[in-house]
C-alpha cells in the first residue's frame, strides 16, 4: 500500500513537471513570434522610409526574421523598390537591435551595396547568426568577383609591326555613339546588368532620365555604361542622346 502510494506521487510530481515545461516552451514560442513581427515592422517602416529610388508602391516578398546570437533579429527578404511588374526584386537586410531603436539597412541597390548585402546575407540570415560575443566577428563568406580584372602586363612589342586592321564600323542611325554621354529613358527605371545579354544579372536599377557614359559597345545593340567607371551594360533602345 506505501509503495503504491509513493509511485501515484511520483507519477503526479512528474506529469506536472511535464506540462510546466510544455507550458513554458509554448510561452517563449509565443515570445518570439511576436519579437520577431515586431522586427519585421521596423525593418519594413525603416526600408520604405530610407531606402534609395525607393516608391510607395513598393513591394517586399520572402520576408523571414532570423533571431541573432546577442539577441534582435536579422530581417532578410526581397523588395522591388518601384512595384511595377517589369522591375526586379532586389535582396536585402535589416539588422534590428533587441529594443528596435537601431536598425542596420543593406539593400543591394548598387555594386558595392550588392556585395555588402551577400555578405550580410551569409552572415546572419539563419537563426544563431551575426557575432556571438561583442569583440567577435563572423567569418566573411567569398564575395563574387564583380570588378573588371586588371588588364595584363602590355607583351614586348615584335619585330616586325602586324597589318593595321580595318577601322570599326560605325554605330547604327540613331544608336548612342561610343565613347559618348545618353540618358536613360524617361518613361521607367532601367535594369543595369552584368553581361550584355537579357539574361545578365541585374546589377542595379537606374532611375529614370540618368546621364551616364557609354564605354563600349556590343553586338545587340548593349552599351557599357557608368558614371566614372564602366559599371554595367544596359540595352540601347533604353538609351536617348541628352
Amino acid at each position: 500500500m506505501r509503495l503504491g502510494l509513493v509511485a501515484f506521487l511520483l507519477l503526479t510530481a512528474l506529469t506536472a513537471a511535464c506540462d510546466d515545461a510544455e507550458t513554458k516552451r509554448k510561452r517563449l514560442q509565443a515570445e518570439q513570434a511576436a519579437e520577431a513581427a515586431a522586427a519585421s515592422r521596423v525593418a519594413e517602416e525603416r526600408l520604405r522610409s530610407t531606402a534609395r529610388n525607393i516608391a510607395p508602391a513598393a513591394r517586399l516578398r520572402g520576408v523571414v526574421a532570423h533571431r541573432q546570437a546577442q539577441g534582435g533579429y536579422a530581417v532578410c527578404g526581397q523588395v522591388n523598390l518601384t512595384g511595377a511588374v517589369e522591375d526586379p526584386y532586389l535582396p536585402f537586410v535589416s539588422v534590428v537591435s533587441p529594443n528596435g531603436e537601431r536598425v542596420e539597412q543593406f539593400v543591394a541597390t548598387g555594386s558595392a551595396e550588392a556585395t555588402r548585402t551577400y555578405v550580410e546575407t551569409n552572415t546572419r540570415c539563419f537563426d544563431g547568426g551575426g557575432p556571438t560575443s561583442a569583440r567577435s566577428v563572423p567569418p566573411l563568406p567569398p564575395v563574387p568577383a564583380t570588378a573588371t580584372p586588371p588588364p595584363a602586363a602590355p607583351a614586348p612589342a615584335p619585330a616586325q609591326a602586324p597589318a593595321q586592321a580595318p577601322p570599326p564600323a560605325p554605330p547604327p542611325a540613331g544608336s548612342p555613339s561610343a565613347q559618348g554621354s545618353v540618358t536613360t529613358t524617361s518613361a521607367h527605371p532601367v535594369n543595369l546588368r552584368s553581361s550584355p545579354a537579357g539574361g545578365g544579372a541585374v546589377l542595379r536599377v537606374v532611375p529614370r532620365g540618368t546621364r551616364l557614359r557609354v564605354f563600349a559597345e556590343a553586338p545587340g545593340g548593349w552599351y557599357q555604361v557608368g558614371e566614372g567607371e564602366p559599371a554595367g551594360w544596359i540595352h540601347g533602345s533604353m538609351l536617348e542622346r541628352p
